[in-house]
């Protein structure tokens, strides 16, 4: 399998390589563990219906491959996947993407690793607040401007 998802001290890494990084129009994606919010396991035709329907830059032959990035904005997903009919979704926060959908061996064993690796980050480091970074300076703590009388 050209498409994978491993656990890191720091994070995620989705990698794609061989023909599969040419249909997804990327080498892959690492992520920290302060921007996922969770993970699931899911049927491949759930995932593709809560799924945008445009490609930016991404490519599918239906039934067989859906990888690269599809939607944009905030709803922008990376997918890398094959034929399995159950896949892991993980859940984000932040930009570029909002999900990350991958096909992988066993998708409920690297759910629970997932799962273990974030509860593990959340007890040994302090997570930091995504709205402060967002909002910028001078805003207050709910992200409204602060405004002098």
């Amino acid at each position: 399998m050209a498409i994978s998802l491993a656990v890191t001290p720091t994070g995620l890494r989705v990698q794609f390589t061989g023909v599969d990084r040419v249909a997804a129009c990327s080498r892959g994606l690492d992520v920290s563990f302060e921007r996922i919010v969770g993970s699931r396991v899911m049927t491949r035709g759930e995932a593709i219906s809560s799924s945008p329907r445009v490609p930016c830059p991404g490519s599918w032959w239906p039934g067989r491959l859906r990888a690269g990035s599809w939607g944009i904005g905030e709803r922008r997903q990376l997918w890398g996947v094959r034929r399995s009919p159950r896949v892991i979704v993980v859940y984000l926060s932040g930009r570029p993407f909002h999900r990350l959908v991958v096909d992988v061996e066993e998708p409920e064993a690297t759910h629970r690793a997932v799962e273990a690796a974030l509860l593990h980050s959340k007890k040994t480091r302090a997570r930091r607040s995504l709205r402060g970074l967002l909002s910028g300076p001078g805003t207050e703590e709910t992200g409204r401007s602060c405004t002098a009388p």
